[in-house]
């Protein structure tokens, strides 16, 4: 079979995490290169491993000419491609978000509640820009990994904020620093019930945890991002930048190579706890081919 790509590393590969330049919307990547192929390729399987995650996977990308795509872009889309596309851009929050939780170790999630009814969401995410603020002076005024996301309350009272980082402080402090509202306090990397008492049972590795913490935050984010409840130009969620997983990618022949690249990078125990999926389990995938591994 194919024997797996010589790996060549940029000169950031060993500065550890790095945010996505710096700007949340571009990624630092290494290369994994063969010499055989065009170094300029821009179709093909693509294969992607993000070291810090434990995850991989491959898929195919697809070449279009920019003034195809504009049109594309700009003609009305019919309700089906909306829908589509509505579920491709959570499918991509949600991953983005999952590495960057296990990447960063965010297991603690900060409920930040307001005592008077909060329905104004750009409001509420610059007060809780300030609250991150004021939290990373009582850090030492170091910078530190965040993620965060308002959350409609199903009473009817408004907005709430779950707030992820890695360390945990002392609840009075927190209270304190937040100023308006309840605060509550979830560890995802131990805990065997959901904020709200839902039963999650218990992690294997606090990896497991870490990705439980994502999906939980991730599903708010996903659930509450429409045109009547968010407003043009704005995010389902923010992050602190500086932080973004490293990732490194290649061109391969497919999914098989893709595989002899996971079990020549993998120990053998990390290789018991390989989980493998692709799109061909779901009947209705109607985008590009993909495989993935998580360990």
């Amino acid at each position: 079979g194919s024997q797996p790509r010589q790996v060549v590393s940029d000169s950031r590969q060993n500065a550890g995490v790095r945010a996505e330049g710096e700007n949340p919307l571009l990624d630092k990547r290494t290369q994994l290169v063969n010499p055989s192929q065009p170094r300029f390729q821009d179709f093909g399987w693509k294969f992607t491993f993000w070291p810090g995650c434990a995850e991989a996977s491959v898929c195919i990308v697809t070449s279009g000419s920019t003034r195809r795509r504009g049109m594309e872009r700009d003609r009305k889309k019919s309700d089906d491609e909306l829908a589509l596309h509505w579920q491709i851009a959570n499918g991509r929050a949600g991953t983005r978000s999952r590495r960057y939780f296990v990447t960063n170790r965010l297991r603690y999630m900060w409920v930040l509640t307001f005592a008077q009814s909060r329905t104004d969401r750009g409001g509420v995410m610059a007060e809780v820009a300030e609250f991150a603020r004021r939290l990373r002076l009582l850090h030492g005024g170091e910078s530190y990994p965040y993620w965060y996301s308002p959350e409609l309350h199903p009473g009817g009272h408004g907005w709430h904020v779950n707030f992820f980082t890695p360390f945990r402080v002392p609840h009075a402090d927190i209270e304190a620093l937040w100023g308006r509202g309840f605060v509550w306090v979830t560890d995802f990397a131990v805990t065997m019930n959901g904020p709200k008492g839902e039963p999650l049972g218990l992690c294997r590795t606090p990896r497991d945890g870490l990705r439980r913490a994502a999906n939980y935050g991730c599903k708010y984010a996903q659930k509450d991002w429409s045109p009547e409840h968010v407003g043009a130009l704005n995010h389902r969620y923010e992050v602190a930048q500086g932080f973004a997983p490293l990732q490194e990618s290649c061109w391969v022949n497919g999914p098989g190579e893709a595989e002899i690249l996971i079990q020549s990078r993998l120990s053998l125990e990390d290789q018991r706890w390989v989980k493998r999926w692709n799109s061909d389990e779901v009947p209705d995938w109607f985008r590009p081919p993909v495989w993935t591994w998580r360990w």
